[in-house]
């Protein structure tokens, strides 16, 4: 069982941000999310639906 708890600890383990990587791409992949979710609700709350 302590094998098991240790195995899950290391695959759940957040890692560590890539400094190589550009700080404004994930800001512009995080709105566009936070846009696509504002999206929704806004459509849900107004019972609009698209599609058949």
């Amino acid at each position: 069982m302590a094998k098991y708890i240790e195995r899950l600890k290391s695959r759940v383990k957040i890692k560590k941000i890539d400094s190589n990587q550009p700080i404004g791409a994930w800001i512009f992949v995080i709105v566009l999310n936070i846009v696509g979710f504002a999206g929704y609700f806004y459509l849900k709350v107004n019972h609009i639906q698209l599609g058949s």
